[in-house]
């Protein structure tokens, strides 16, 4: 089991959440949930509703759409990122490579955590700004 420094310290590796402190991150880190799986689970499937944030602890996660692997999420990596404001389905399938555990955090806890920190939900908006304008620069070329 992590402490709640350690999984502040994984929860800093997630793009999303680079704008946030580190006490607002100890936040998320309290109502985040560790989930073990055996080689070869199935974590989501594509088209699945969205439920949550995943952060790699140990292991390797698969992405795949299609049947192809699209992606290889090793420690400290994060997927199902967009889960949190997006309602649509999934676009990928993940599955566990190997034994691996998860720092699992779920929209509706991450949207509690929102609705009592407004210093939060400007970082996220700053952060997501920040990645549009980035967008559009590359699409101006």
């Amino acid at each position: 089991m992590l402490t709640n420094i350690e999984r502040v310290l994984l929860l800093q590796n997630v793009d999303l959440l680079s704008k946030v402190t580190s006490e607002q991150l100890s936040r998320l880190a309290g109502i985040a949930e560790e989930i073990e799986e055996p080689p070869g689970e199935v974590i989501y499937t594509e088209g699945d509703a969205p439920d949550g944030l995943y952060v790699v602890i140990s292991g390797a996660v698969s992405m795949r759409r299609g049947g192809d692997e699209i992606d290889r999420i090793a420690p400290n990596g994060a997927f199902g990122v967009w889960a949190l404001f997006d309602d649509e389905p999934r676009v990928a399938t993940a599955q566990s490579v190997e034994a691996t555990r998860l720092l699992f955090v779920s929209r509706d806890d991450f949207y509690d955590v929102l609705s009592d920190d407004v210093e939060m939900v400007a970082a996220l908006f700053k952060h997501l700004v920040q990645r549009i304008r980035k967008i559009a620069v590359v699409a101006e070329k």
